[in-house]
């Protein structure tokens, strides 16, 4: 029989929250979950739509014994230091309270559910789960489902999740900056980045300031500069949707720093063609020099957690961003250092060019070259799936991630799952664990609790592309696609060609606030299996190479020519790159 919806919920719930605790084995603790879980299933499948009464009785005792097993005190110890262990006590509750309901004993059905609130208040509750239909009208099944919504009520906050209005209450503006404050202060996961953050001080500063903001404008003007504090580019505040094009309306052109001059990198529009061209250097903005723009009216909004990527996001993603009604003024020379003034419009251009998705091509040589856009969805695998035979006739590969934003780790994965058979060794992650009662015995730990990584498993594809790989990077290479960098690099499979990249990955935690608003903060640390930093540091390439402004403006990729160089190297030259 399937796990019904309250089972599989815990079993999603905890998916990713596999845990280690100091001193308990985390073998022992796997093998006896797995062991735990396959005498569950077993259980479960004894008692399907058609079972007897005789049949449901034998299951009922089976489920019993394993609840009993599960107390044990050592299977308890165990079960502290692995979450999936943990929860197979309530995964074994549910479905003996189903099984009870089915043989009309009500009492007893109800006590189960009762007991699984000793470990877990799941906040579906079980009113959504069709096998208890028949007790939807019990008072104890309410008071049951009541205790459930606590997590929600918790942790969701619903009373501050309220939608946009054109002005908040004063006690909606403090509570949603308390809220913030408030969950970082208990969930942030770097700290020791920020050492010198007076994370109590920034908040009784930032009262004030909540205070003074008529409108919901203005409010999240002020916020959106609180959550750069941190210093973290997974910790962020951003505006209700109807805002969305008061802040972040931009024309549609690329721009980046380049030998400490602001170029333009790309012209994304047909109509901008006569007005912009790539090389293109900025001098000023709305009459204000640009570096100076950047720094006053940019910077203060920009949540980065390297310098790198705090340049990539005041001078690329955000220099040009503003009010999609207001023009923004430019002043600009060209390649032969003519000035001349330009006015763009933010928004309004039905004519964007979009470069190619998860671009592949066969360079000279017999190099495949694809690049990775993104890991938002399973189009990236996808698209590696789609060239693989291309790729498995070529005589090296080059993965190019310098624009992958990020998404899931898992795409990125199912990447290199195709480059060796060898375990993909992914990053050790760490995250806070908070214990009032610790607290009031031992005094103010902060303690960290290891999460198991299930990614060290070989390679599940037959077709496993051996030649040699060079990975492109940068400082847009962000959160999953650098989780892709440093199992390529544990891998010791080729080099990394490029820059560092932005140094910021983790588990972020998303969160309403007031008036349609919404909010997300790191809560997980992330390092090379050996213990090296790279969030807050970026990634490291094995040869580092950037663009010049010469090269930009004659279109050359000095990147992309540095692997293919690189690739002509005999064997073992190239892997001296590696070590």
């Amino acid at each position: 029989m399937r796990p019904r919806l309250a089972t599989a919920c815990i079993l999603t719930l905890m998916s990713s929250l596999a845990t280690a605790a100091v001193g308990i084995p985390v073998e022992r603790g796997e093998a006896q979950r797995q062991h735990m879980q396959s005498k569950r299933h077993a259980a479960q499948a004894s008692i399907s739509a058609a079972a007897t009464p005789a049949q449901l009785r034998a299951a009922a005792s089976r489920f019993e014994g394993l609840i009993a097993e599960l107390d044990q005190p050592a299977m308890r110890d165990l079960a502290n230091g692995n979450t999936f262990l943990r929860a197979e006590r309530l995964n074994n509750l549910i479905p003996l309270a189903e099984v009870y309901l089915r043989l009309g004993d009500k009492e007893h059905a109800l006590s189960t559910l009762e007991q699984s609130q000793q470990t877990h208040w799941l906040p579906t509750g079980f009113e959504q789960n069709p096998a208890f239909a028949a007790l939807a009208s019990e008072p104890q099944f309410m008071a049951i489902n009541a205790k459930a919504r606590l997590a929600r009520q918790l942790f969701d906050v619903p009373a501050l999740a309220t939608n946009y209005r054109e002005a908040l209450s004063v006690e909606e503006r403090i509570a949603g900056l308390s809220l913030f404050w408030h969950e970082a202060r208990q969930s942030f996961a770097h700290f020791d980045h920020v050492p010198a953050l007076d994370w109590d001080k920034v908040y009784l500063e930032y009262i004030g300031k909540v205070m003074a903001a008529n409108t919901t404008r203005e409010y999240y003007d002020v916020m959106m500069q609180l959550a750069p504090l941190l210093q973290d580019g997974h910790t962020n505040i951003y505006p209700p949707d109807e805002l969305i094009g008061k802040f972040y309306a931009r024309p549609p052109i690329q721009t980046m720093l380049v030998e400490d001059k602001v170029i333009v990198t790309e012209v994304g529009s047909p109509s901008l063609d006569a007005l912009l061209k790539v090389g293109d250097e900025i001098l000023s903005i709305d009459g204000i020099a640009v570096n100076t723009y950047a720094q006053q009216r940019v910077a203060p909004y920009a949540s980065s957690s390297t310098a790198q990527d705090k340049l990539v996001r005041v001078y690329n993603y955000q220099l040009l961003a503003g009010d999609e009604a207001v023009p923004v003024q430019l002043s600009v020379a060209g390649a032969d250092g003519k000035v001349r003034s330009v006015t763009l419009a933010r928004s309004g251009y039905t004519d964007r060019r979009h470069p190619p998705a998860f671009e592949f091509k066969m360079l000279p040589g017999g190099v495949a070259y694809i690049a990775l856009d993104h890991f938002e969805s399973d189009a990236g695998p996808k698209a590696f799936k789609q060239a693989l035979p291309q790729i498995m006739q070529a005589k090296a590969l080059i993965i190019d991630v310098r624009k992958n934003g990020g998404g899931s780790t898992e795409y990125g994965t199912a990447i290199i799952r195709h480059l060796s058979n060898q375990p993909i060794n992914g990053a050790t992650s760490y995250a806070r664990i908070y214990n009032p009662v610790q607290r009031a015995h031992h005094g103010n730990v902060v303690e960290w609790q290891r999460l198991d990584s299930a990614d060290d498993q070989p390679a599940r594809h037959e077709k496993i592309f051996s030649g040699p790989v060079v990975v492109l990077a940068g400082p847009q290479s962000f959160s999953a696609a650098e989780d892709f960098l440093v199992e390529f690099a544990q891998l010791k499979r080729g080099p990394i060609i490029g820059e560092a990249s932005a140094g910021s990955t983790g588990q972020p935690l998303h969160f309403a606030l007031p008036g349609g608003g919404a909010a997300r903060i790191c809560v997980k640390r992330d390092t090379f299996r050996d213990g090296r930093l790279f969030v807050g540091l970026g990634v490291q390439p094995t040869i580092e190479v950037r663009p010049t402004l010469q090269s930009v403006r004659s279109g050359q990729d000095p990147v992309l020519q540095e692997a293919l160089r690189v690739l002509k190297e005999p064997s073992g030259t190239r892997a001296a790159h590696t070590r």
